[in-house]
């Protein structure tokens, strides 16, 4: 049998973060993760009121095995995810593509660190399989659902909140450095209810002095 690809994982998963928040009254825009983007965001706005909360998910299909399914998990990748805290790997268990309109309740999310008993990251070997048997709570090893993961977000247990536009910078940056990763980057204003998802899978815009209409410069 044969799962869906990473690709379509992807877009499935992403295109529900986007629906939940839009279901939630936000207003939800999708930008390329490049610096011709980053000089158009409304950075005295974001800041406002509570501020923003950023996470970065790196998505990962689920493939068939001879007993149990497994995620492949790449130990260089993981290797430079694990300096990041606001990264977190998004796991699938959508199978088929019949079940991918329930892409997000779908999901394991966990940090590298949730992950640090189990993969040997200083192995030979360049990919750990990871079998959905050996995480969960009753293993040691615990990860996130969806609606746990947003409310933790909101009320500040996970992910990071930038208090300053340098730190917003150095934020980018470090996503920049890890680009061959597919990192999307999820900003979060809850105050002024917008979600920008930065991510590496949408071509880059051409440069412009042109302002972007965000919907909050008002």
């Amino acid at each position: 049998m044969k799962y869906p690809n990473e690709r379509q994982i992807e877009y499935w998963t992403s295109r529900a973060v986007e629906e939940y928040f839009d279901n939630e009254g936000y207003t939800t825009i999708v930008l390329p993760n490049s610096q011709h983007a980053e000089k158009h965001l409304p950075y005295d706005h974001l800041f406002a009121g509570e501020g923003i909360k950023i996470f970065g998910f790196q998505y990962k299909r689920l493939y068939p095995g001879n007993q149990e399914d497994y995620w492949k998990i790449d130990i260089n990748q993981y290797n430079q995810i694990q300096k990041y805290s606001w990264i977190y790997y998004a796991l699938s268990e959508v199978n088929s593509i019949a079940r991918r309109r329930n892409a997000l309740h779908l999901l394991v999310i966990m940090s590298s660190i949730q992950m640090h008993g189990i993969v040997n990251s200083t192995s030979a070997s360049q990919q750990f399989n990871l079998n959905r048997s050996r995480i969960g709570v009753s293993k040691g090893v615990p990860y996130y659902r969806w609606g746990g993961f947003v409310q933790g977000l909101l009320s500040c247990k996970i992910g990071w909140k930038p208090s300053t536009e340098e730190e917003l910078q150095v934020v980018f940056e470090n996503a920049r450095d890890i680009k061959d990763t597919l990192v999307d980057l999820y900003l979060v204003a809850p105050s002024l209810n917008t979600a920008i998802r930065m991510t590496p899978f949408i071509r880059d815009i051409e440069d412009t002095r042109d302002p972007f209409d965000f919907g909050i410069n008002k």
